[in-house]
């Protein structure tokens, strides 16, 4: 039995007339007429009464196209099912962003592809890295922005921003000329993101502090960049910060750090290898890209 008589059959069914039914349709009557006959004879029973005054439907009929109207429906639905599953409609995207990310540009990428998208939700979770790695392994976000290195194997990376490092101090505290130098910083009580959050970047600052026969006197580990700002404002060390949280960093000095800096904050959207054909998750990664 196929769909097409079945259609033919429920308008016809609805008209009551050949004509009128062939007319809405789209076919001439006598393709309506053939394939009534055809499933009617696949039934076998009548499901129309004709004569040359009227068409009626047969109790048979009446039964068949109460049955047939819910296929239709079914089929209806199944079919906006699936391409609002082809197109990534009526998803929900989760999203981890770092305390970084929240004050850069690429807040202004999601928020476009909320706009460009109404069809997708998305939710935001502020994460740290380490804590992206493990939620998108086990699936609690979709999409990670964050910093690599990473651990995982299984996840596939793509780098959005690139930001350099800089030494930011409220000027009532220290000083440290007009061009810093490693002594200069190393030399002072530091604010630093903590290790807990970003061991890689902790680790990578105290090894070449030392490497070089310094200390690095980290007083502060701060939860986040943010914080880290709002230390340095209060005059409790020197902020080693990413660049792009100048915007922020009101009432502090802020100077280059020298040009062999062992710290450069890239940003990444990171996602677990399983979603790399998901059509909304693509979709949202496409949206990330712009402007890259």
């Amino acid at each position: 039995m196929e769909l097409k008589a079945i259609r033919l059959f429920s308008v016809l069914a609805e008209e009551l007339h050949f004509g009128r039914a062939a007319r809405r349709a789209g076919v001439t009557q006598s393709v309506l007429s053939v394939q009534i006959r055809r499933l009617e004879d696949l039934l076998g029973a009548d499901l129309f009464i004709r004569s040359t005054r009227e068409v009626r439907l047969t109790e048979v009929g009446a039964v068949f196209r109460d049955e047939a109207l819910g296929i239709l429906r079914r089929v209806d639905q199944a079919t906006r099912a699936a391409k609002a599953a082809a197109s990534g409609s009526g998803r929900l995207i989760r999203i981890g962003i770092t305390s970084a990310v929240e004050v850069s540009g690429l807040m202004e990428r999601i928020a476009a592809f909320r706009a460009t998208r109404p069809d997708i939700q998305v939710l935001v979770r502020e994460l740290g890295t380490v804590e992206q790695e493990a939620a998108l392994g086990s699936g609690e976000i979709d999409i990670g922005i964050l910093h690599p290195p990473l651990d995982r194997r299984d996840l596939i990376a793509e780098t959005l921003t690139e930001d350099a490092f800089l030494a930011a101090f409220h000027p009532d505290f220290f000083d440290i000329g007009r061009k810093a130098t490693w002594r200069k910083v190393f030399a002072q009580p530091l604010v630093f993101y903590s290790r807990r959050r970003a061991p890689r970047f902790y680790d990578r600052l105290i090894a070449f502090a030392e490497h070089r026969g310094l200390a690095a006197n980290i007083v502060v580990e701060a939860e986040s960049f943010l914080a880290a700002v709002a230390m340095a404002q209060a005059g409790l060390g020197v902020a080693l910060l990413p660049q792009q949280l100048i915007p922020l960093q009101r009432g502090l000095t802020v100077l280059p750090l020298p040009g062999n800096c062992p710290l450069t904050l890239l940003t990444a959207a990171a996602i677990h290898e399983t979603r790399a054909k998901d059509v909304a998750v693509t979709a949202c990664l496409e949206s990330l890209r712009q402007g890259a």
